[in-house]
């Protein structure tokens, strides 16, 4: 299987560049703010040169649950919390920048480039200071087990994606411990992304331990903060600064992720609980933000997006084409973008592409390949033979109605966004059943063991859509789906993206993806919904953290104003 949540391209804008652009909001109080608007920018981090801010402090960040595996490269540890938490206690050869592209990360890197092209090489040049919680120095040999845990050549490895990994030839080790030579059996476009996050050779070495060596807790970190402790009972875990860091100090003596529901979230910031909460697209929490004193809606673009995935597997009713593609025309996205982000982000239109997130340049609305129209949708289910008896009634054929189980997350968000197309299908002849659930049962219980025909959730996009979502769309193969959790294969789509992920040319490359797209509409693989608001409620005199945009966490910067 594979990641549910991800990331990776070219630099177009320096990072230094790209923090002269930032700005950050000033006012304090909800009378300062009166109603305005949160501008839309590349980031909205209030940022501030670390010398600025006092030494110390904590910042508490609620999370929807703590994660089930601390491996962030295997299958079941490759989630949203997981990921955040290996940006402060990890290594990785490049970070995100508020353009979308990457930046070398230098704390962990001196150099990362192309050395040849016929074959690619990659030359990674390792800090000299660079070492392990456990007292080893970070080597080229990290890299080479990394390598074969992800290839997909061991099947007893889980990795989130072997993308990428399963095109290397040769991982070497270079004129010193400290530098590795990567080789490339073919071209390979987005290979900023690979060892974008680095495990320790203990971890990728032994299938086992890399499976389930790391349920409870990181054995081995590398990075500006620690592990002090995961506090089961209170759903918390606490990192404090490294005491062995060699970089810049961070201005944070500590940073706190809590297990916090989302609709406790404005109040416990109220109360000096949290110093942050994300708003996405729930509209209470962002009426909630604008009356907190001492509280500023941050908002910056991102690629986090809201969608509904069909179940096309063994046995489904959906994988039956013809009728998916008539439920995906009798939903109305439109309705569900206005309903859930007109107010948050006015005029927000709904994503009109499953590959590329607005913000990309190479984005276009390919959503005319399979339109909303409730009128055809209900001639193609007539023609398919899903018969409505009588005004009102649900469809049957064969003795069996057109009945769906809808899972949803048990958040405001996810019940408006279900009841919104329950109402939709029901005016198609459709029924949704819907089955609200906890966020911490959502993944294990329902998404990934296929137990929905719909289920609704938010995707986060990647800088290289290519290597990100190709495990979207790989064809499953027993209990090995990717990340296709709707179990719906389209051949044609496997060559587009050998294509786009051997093509250097990056208009050629976003014309793939297009491509890709269409085919993805055609077929009614799944069904983009909305774009993510980017809006954040933040402390006022929290600095370099907030709505990141398309750019790091930067817990290494983040930090309180004196």
């Amino acid at each position: 299987m594979s990641m549910t949540q991800w990331r990776l391209t070219t630099i177009g804008v320096s990072a230094v560049v790209a923090a002269a652009l930032l700005t950050g909001c000033t006012s304090t109080t909800a009378a300062d703010r009166g109603d305005r608007e949160p501008a839309q920018r590349a980031q909205d981090i209030n940022s501030r040169a670390p010398s600025a801010l006092r030494d110390g402090g904590d910042l508490r960040i609620p999370v929807d649950a703590l994660p089930t595996n601390y491996n962030p490269v295997q299958v079941n540890g490759a989630r949203v919390v997981t990921w955040q938490l290996a940006e402060a206690i990890f290594p990785g050869a490049f970070s995100d920048t508020a353009d979308g592209g990457h930046v070398l990360n230098k704390d962990f890197f001196a150099a990362a480039a192309l050395t040849s092209r016929k074959p690619q090489v990659i030359t990674y040049k390792i800090q000299e200071k660079a070492r392990w919680s456990n007292g080893r120095p970070i080597t080229w040999a990290d890299l080479w087990s990394q390598w074969k845990a992800l290839s997909g050549k061991d099947k007893r490895f889980e990795g989130y994606s072997n993308v990428g990994y399963q095109d290397i030839a040769s991982v070497a080790r270079g004129t010193s411990d400290k530098e590795a030579v990567v080789t490339l059996t073919r071209p390979f476009a987005e290979w900023h992304g690979l060892f974008n996050l680095l495990v320790p050779k203990e971890l990728s070495a032994d299938p086992e331990k890399f499976n389930r060596g790391w349920l409870e807790g990181p054995a081995i970190t590398a990075g500006p903060f620690s592990v002090d402790e995961i506090d089961r009972t209170a759903k918390t875990i606490t990192l404090e600064r490294n005491a062995n860091w060699w970089a810049a100090r961070p201005p944070l003596q500590r940073v706190i992720l809590r297990v916090l529901d989302p609709a406790a979230r404005a109040d416990e910031l109220a109360n000096d609980g949290i110093d942050i909460y994300p708003i996405g697209a729930d509209l209470d929490l962002f009426t909630r933000a604008r009356g907190i004193d001492g509280v500023e809606i941050r908002q910056a673009p991102e690629r986090l997006a809201g969608q509904l995935t069909f179940n096309g597997g063994r046995g489904a009713l959906l994988r039956d084409e013809p009728l998916r593609k008539a439920i995906a025309r009798g939903i109305d996205t439109k309705a569900v973008t206005t309903a859930l982000m007109g107010k948050i982000v006015p005029g927000a239109e709904p994503v009109g592409n499953h590959i590329l997130p607005p913000s990309d340049p190479g984005y276009r609305d390919n959503s005319k390949a399979l339109p909303f129209d409730a009128d055809a949708a209900r001639s193609q289910l007539d023609a398919l033979g899903w018969k409505q008896q009588g005004n009102g009634k649900v469809r049957a054929k064969a003795g069996r109605t057109l009945s769906l189980r809808f899972v949803a997350q048990a958040t405001p968000v996810g019940r408006t966004v279900s009841g919104l197309i329950k109402d939709q299908l029901a005016a198609i002849g459709g029924d949704a059943r819907i089955r609200s659930v906890p966020l911490e049962k959502f993944y294990d219980s329902y998404l990934l063991p296929g137990n929905f025909d719909l289920i609704a959730f938010e995707w986060t996009k990647s800088a290289s859509p290519f290597a990100h979502d190709r495990p979207v769309f790989q064809k499953p193969e027993g209990d090995d789906f990717g990340s296709n959790f709707g179990r719906i294969h389209i051949p044609a789509i496997d060559a587009l993206y050998d294509r786009g992920l051997a093509e250097l040319d990056l208009a050629k490359r976003q014309k793939i993806a297009n491509e890709i797209d269409v085919l993805a509409w055609k077929h009614a693989h799944h069904l983009p919904l909305y774009a993510g608001s980017g809006a954040y409620a933040v402390r006022s005199g929290l600095a370099n953290y907030g709505a990141r945009g398309l750019g790091a966490y930067g817990f290494s910067r983040a930090g309180f104003e004196k």
